[in-house]
């Protein structure tokens, strides 16, 4: 771009030069002729400059009366190239817009030097440059204006930007969310292991089905945060989006006065996804539309299928996409909120443990980002609002469906490793009351060492689960690698806090057959270990 500034200048220069040329020639008879070949050449020069393909280029006068423009500043101004000669460009500006340009404008004609800078009209963002035009005398009167588009620039400027904002706030959430879900795998196991061992018609366990209620609830906070966790992609499984759609949009209107419209085109494609973080971002989105109408009223919900080329929506690559728009009548989001909607934890609600936290556009934002999607959002205040969704789909693939194989346990050793004492207890229960016999270690080092001596005396363990990370020795990721070499048809789940460790979603890279995320039930547990065991 300088090099087209730096050239567009030079062409102003050259074509001062030549009305001056032209201007000494008509004072000569001989010279009349060389005048009108000079002229013409002139105007060919102001032409060339005038058409510039892409950028809105005018002449002005040192009143801002509009001498000349080429067609493109016309169309921007929504006129006719015939119809703006001769008016005040003011005319066609916000007033805040006017009055900033004519201040730095008015620098030219005290310097004499040519003045840069960027301002944003009707949603487009321009790069402007003006430049003096000096007469035969070398005086300033007129000015040349070159206007650039640079609104992709700038998206992608703030798309970066909040890229990184996303990302400073990784390791703190990534480790947050990690110690939070050791504490509640805790809790809840022990709440777990208690009702357990009471009868339903107990007093206490209504009261410990509540607490229950209460600890599965954290999962939703936690996974908003690990959301911005740093490392790990989604685990993605083939699914008919549709049916992940409806269940989400469903379970968050209920109970509510909204009404839901679906309207889905016909033989969809299914996509490969994440389907925690997907229907996470469904729920986020319906409950933004929902919020929107507080009285009530109509969302409609669109799925179509979509073939987007390369450069038609930003970021995206082309290939073949599911269009999925969230349309609402509510209160509309007001303009100074608009380039904010998707920053984490802006918000305009009361912050509270269930909401307003800031974190429900962010998490869709990062969430179809990790997915190679997209969002998009267009509003009209105290109307409507709609969000855009584009998720990548496979055309080429029909949809999965997960069958799984259940068995009664048997007698088998069970090795556990984990440095938290309590996390070990209550694995322990669990395994217990399935009729396993278990063994536990602190560390990766132990569990070598232990699991060797086992397979030595040929009473070998038949599964092994790890932890990831232990705060002072070996941990699950290494200690597994150690144990493939001393074992390679050994059958391990790897457990976390890190629900989005890259060893927790892609597991089988790692030689693991299963992974569980904390807290997990016992319930949970045994349905893993079934699967690893019996198929």
């Amino acid at each position: 771009m300088k090099d087209q500034s730096k050239t567009k200048q030079v062409l102003i220069q050259e074509l001062a030069s030549l009305r001056q040329r032209i201007a000494e020639l008509e004072k000569s008879e001989s010279g009349r002729k060389q005048a009108k070949e000079a002229l013409q050449e002139s105007e060919a020069t102001l032409r060339a400059l005038i058409n510039a393909p892409t950028d809105s280029v005018l002449l002005l006068n040192a009143r801002g009366v509009i001498m000349d423009l080429n067609e493109i500043a016309a169309e921007r101004f929504g006129k006719c190239r015939d119809e703006v000669i001769g008016t005040c460009a003011d005319n066609y500006l916000p007033e805040d817009v006017a009055g900033r340009r004519r201040s730095l404008i008015s620098q030219i004609f005290e310097t004499g030097r040519a003045v840069r800078f960027e301002d944003k009209r009707d949603g487009i963002w321009y790069d402007t440059v003006a430049y003096p035009i000096p007469d035969k005398d070398g005086a300033v009167r007129r000015f040349a204006v070159i206007a650039r588009d640079i609104t992709d620039r700038k998206r992608m400027e703030e798309e970066l930007l909040l890229a990184h904002k996303l990302e400073s706030l990784g390791v703190l959430a990534g480790g947050i969310a990690h110690d939070f879900n050791n504490l509640m795998a805790i809790v809840q196991g022990y709440i777990d292991l208690a009702l357990l061992d009471l009868p339903p018609d107990h007093a206490s366990h209504q009261r410990l089905l509540a607490a229950m209620h209460s600890v599965e609830q954290t999962k939703d906070l936690t996974s908003r945060l690990i959301t911005f966790s740093r490392g790990g992609g989604p685990h993605r499984v083939i699914f008919d989006v549709a049916e992940i759609l409806r269940d989400a949009v469903h379970r968050t209107i209920k109970g509510t006065e909204v009404q839901v419209t679906f309207d889905f085109m016909e033989n969809l494609w299914p996509a490969e996804v994440d389907e925690h973080q997907i229907k996470q971002c469904f729920y986020n989105l319906t409950t933004n539309a929902v919020e929107a109408m507080p009285e009530g009223g109509n969302l409609t919900v669109q799925v179509e299928n979509a073939w987007i080329p390369a450069g038609i929506v930003l970021d995206l690559k082309e290939g073949s996409y599911l269009k999925i728009t969230f349309a609402d009548e509510g209160i509309g989001i007001p303009k100074e909120h608009m380039s904010k909607i998707f920053d984490p934890y802006f918000t305009t609600k009361k912050t509270s443990a269930q909401k307003g936290l800031g974190l429900g556009l962010a998490v869709c934002y990062s969430v179809l980002k990790k997915h190679d999607g997209h969002i998009t959002v267009k509003s009209q205040p105290e109307k409507s609002t709609s969000f855009v969704v584009y998720l990548p789909a496979r055309a080429d693939l029909a949809k999965e469906k997960e069958v799984k194989k259940t068995s009664s346990t048997g007698t088998v050793r069970v090795l556990i490793m984990d440095d938290e004492h309590n996390i070990r207890e209550i694995e322990r229960a669990y395994l217990e009351r399935m009729g396993y016999e278990v063994t536990e270690v602190k560390d990766g080092r132990e569990a070598i060492d232990t699991y060797k001596k086992a397979l030595d005396s040929r009473n070998p363990f038949k599964l092994v689960m790890l932890d990831l990370t232990v705060r002072q020795g070996l941990g699950g990721k290494l200690a597994m690698e150690q144990l493939l070499k001393i074992d390679p048809s050994i059958r391990a789940i790897i457990a976390s806090g890190y629900v989005d460790d890259p060893v927790i979603e892609n597991y089988a890279d790692y030689g693991f057959q299963g992974a569980l995320k904390k807290p997990f039930k016992g319930e949970e547990m045994k349905s893993l270990m079934n699967k690893i065991l019996y198929g």
